[in-house]
């Protein structure tokens, strides 16, 4: 039997070890993006079904029964769900009432076909618990009932009062849920496949000892990793791939050994920037990191939705509060950033507490917004200038009580007599809340910077 030569040897031996590398690279990288695919979609979720609570009134939910089909809180409620049903890509959406503390029933089931009538049992899950506490939550795992198999977010729907009054949940299929996941898997799977086809290709050119046509493609892989540095340039502004770069240089003289870690080493980076590029889809959510309340992006979004229920109902009620930190400038300045940002954190939490059951937004540095479907805010107002006034008494950011802090705020409501969008009702709120800037600096000291 014939021996097999060096350069077979190397290939077979070249070969084996990127199928190997591929296998456990294509594995981890699956797994990886699965992991980022299910929480971008449970995210999503969240989102719909946060939406659809924050649209709600809890005092028209909490005081349905089931004689009350044709009762105008029961239409109001309908006519909410109905627009997520008809607009948003989910299987199904609606409401959930407590009747025990681990039993829930259906309340409001906008489904044409076979819809949940009230009173009808509905399946526990762990998520549904933590919603009736007041804590948004998805399914971990599929749950399956008389309508199928399905994966559920639950969202709390807060009363007047800050108490939960009933549930929104929205329906995700089994098979949709899992489709989306196969799908980012094939991707994933395909740039596995052509990365190993590739990589054989060359692990036999480098066999065969053609090294001048190696090189041209190893140039050609730094046309490609350099084209991969654009995509990341367009797509993520911020990211700096020089370091990474600089591995993807070779030279004419590099000999056969050092030219196959290049190649290695490329592939490496390779790996890494589409890793990256997972972690930043993963990292993409609606949650402002320092306070905890809905970032600028879930604010633009909502406002979306928030223009199409103005033109479609002249009647709808919202009232929109405007809010600006006083004196941040002079805590920055005198007692450091960090303090300024416990400063914004310690605002954030006492807004949170005081418009309870609002969609609270931090849409830049010390400024936030509430949207509420509701006309007088005058007592939220007050319990939030109460709350703030006890603190620069009793427990000053800055430990000193000759400073005080102070939010300055503007509230305007929608009056379809005079407001045709609601920028329109933003801009009233936002003229009030300059003007109670201005009396707040009446009385103290102003060292902003003039603008």
């Amino acid at each position: 039997m014939k021996k097999l030569d060096q350069a077979t040897k190397y290939t077979v031996i070249i070969c084996i070890g990127i199928a190997l590398f591929n296998l456990i690279f294509g594995y981890s990288l699956t797994r990886i993006s699965a992991n980022a695919m299910r929480t971008l979609i449970d995210g999503r979720m969240l989102d719909v079904s946060n939406t659809a609570a924050a649209m709600l009134n809890g005092d028209d939910l909490e005081a349905l029964n089931k004689d009350d089909y044709d009762s105008p809180e029961y239409k109001r409620v309908m006519q909410t769900l109905t627009y997520f049903q008809d607009n948003i890509e989910l299987e199904y959406i609606y409401c959930i009432k407590q009747v025990g503390e681990r039993e829930f029933v259906f309340s409001v089931d906008p489904t044409v076909e076979d819809p949940g009538e009230f009173g009808t049992p509905i399946v526990y899950t762990d998520a549904l618990y933590n919603a009736s506490k007041g804590q948004a939550d998805v399914d971990d795992d599929p749950y399956h009932d008389s309508w199928g198999s399905f994966y559920s977010s639950y969202s709390p729907v807060f009363d007047s009062k800050g108490e939960v009054a009933g549930i929104v949940a929205a329906d995700f299929s089994v098979d949709w849920y899992q489709n989306k996941i196969r799908l980012m898997s094939l991707i994933v799977g395909a740039f596995v496949a052509t990365a190993f086809a590739f990589s054989i290709l060359i692990a036999i050119l480098i066999a065969t000892q053609y090294k001048k046509y190696f090189l041209k493609l190893t140039d050609k892989m730094n046309e490609l990793s350099n084209g991969i540095d654009t995509l990341i340039n367009e797509a993520l502004p911020g990211v700096d791939t020089r370091e990474d770069s600089q591995i993807t240089k070779t030279d004419k003289n590099v000999n056969m050994s050092d030219a196959m870690e290049v190649l290695g080493e490329k592939i490496g980076v390779m790996q890494m920037r589409l890793s990256r590029q997972i972690e930043n889809i993963r990292s993409n959510a609606y949650v402002d990191a320092l306070t905890g309340l809905n970032n600028r992006n879930s604010y633009i979004e909502y406002l979306q939705i928030l223009e199409k229920k103005i033109a479609e109902d002249a009647n709808y009620i919202f009232s929109v509060v405007v809010f600006d930190i006083n004196q941040l400038k002079v805590i920055n300045d005198d007692y450091g950033h960090d303090t300024g940002d416990r400063l914004i954190e310690s605002i954030a939490g006492d807004i949170k507490v005081a418009f309870a059951g609002g969609r609270i937004y931090r849409v830049g540095g010390d400024e936030f917004v509430a949207i509420l479907e509701e006309a007088d805010l005058s007592d939220r107002i007050a319990t939030l200038r109460e709350i703030v006034a006890r603190k620069n008494k009793e427990a000053p950011i800055t430990h000193n009580p000759d400073l005080d802090i102070g939010v300055s705020l503007g509230c305007a409501t929608y009056d379809p007599k005079m407001d045709r969008t609601y920028s329109e009702v933003f801009n009233r709120a936002d003229d009030a809340m300059y003007a109670d800037k201005r009396e707040f600096y009446k009385t103290h000291e102003d060292r902003r910077k003039k603008r």
